[in-house]
């Protein structure tokens, strides 16, 4: 699990990366979503919550 969560959290931060990028550019995403882009934030809280469990 704890790989997983890893994993998760480079995914979220490459996608953080994009999203900031894209809203200091004032584009908007390319998916049609609002930014930040919820799939962003699920990927991130997806990450957090294997983190914390795999921690217990």
């Amino acid at each position: 699990m704890l790989k997983i969560s890893k994993i998760c959290f480079m995914v979220a931060g490459f996608l953080l990366i994009v999203d900031s990028t894209l809203m200091i550019l004032d584009k908007p995403n390319p998916i049609g979503l609002p930014l930040p882009c919820p799939v962003t934030l699920i990927i991130l809280g997806i990450g957090l919550i294997l983190f914390s469990i795999a921690k217990k």
